[in-house]
């Protein structure tokens, strides 16, 4: 497995993925990642699969994960009213409105596998390996945010794991499939530091390489 920022040609690969991991209402749109990538190059990553198989079945490697991310200046005030909180999160939200460079919070916008590598630890290694190659990069990132939808709670439980805690529940945020059901969404945050600690080449039995930034 590899570690890359990614590249305009692998947009379509990842919008296979994101098609495969969120029903339609949630799912971003193509032109949201592209923009996202002009922006923060190196804070979208994709995990590649060049193992001999599956080279030999898709004549190439294959981008079998995504991560993208923004670096924010600041975070909304707890103390701010749910529809102010939120609106920071809205899903498909102007990347150019909310990125600078200089920030300290890192915030993952979206992550996602392919169906046939979920449910064996990949996500998980690949998850603390872009942090730790993030954070390792990023020396002015203080701290971590993610947005977590309630009815994920694997998830959940996987980044409190991590060190993550809750900040915020935003109530009603994700629609669900479910006519006007909607789900809360779940601000976690968490020191960065706990990614700089991580050897990234060494998180878990699934083997890792990573181009330097």
């Amino acid at each position: 497995m590899n570690l890359f920022p990614a590249q305009p040609f692998d947009i379509d690969s990842i919008m296979k993925i994101e098609r495969q991991s969120f029903i339609p209402k949630i799912q971003e749109k193509k032109r949201t990642f592209e923009k996202r990538l002009r922006v923060f190059p190196n804070g979208f990553l994709v995990l590649s699969d060049s193992s001999e198989n599956v080279v030999k079945v898709n004549k190439n490697a294959l981008v079998c994960g995504y991560l993208c991310s923004e670096i924010w200046s600041a975070i909304p005030q707890n103390s701010d009213n749910d529809k102010v909180f939120a609106r920071r999160f809205k899903l498909g939200h102007n990347i150019k409105d909310t990125h600078f460079d200089n920030g300290c919070y890192l915030y993952i916008s979206s992550f996602a596998l392919l169906r046939e590598y979920r449910g064996k630890g990949l996500g998980l290694a690949f998850f603390k390996n872009s942090l730790a190659a993030l954070c390792g990069a990023f020396t002015n990132i203080k701290t971590v945010v993610l947005l977590v939808n309630s009815d994920w709670t694997n998830a959940q439980k996987i980044y409190e794991s991590l060190g993550f805690s809750v900040l915020k529940v935003l109530p009603d945020f994700f629609p669900t499939l479910e006519k006007k059901k909607f789900a809360a969404g779940i601000v976690m945050t968490c020191n960065a530091e706990t990614f700089r600690n991580i050897d990234f080449n060494q998180t878990s039995e699934n083997e890792f390489s990573c181009i330097k930034f």
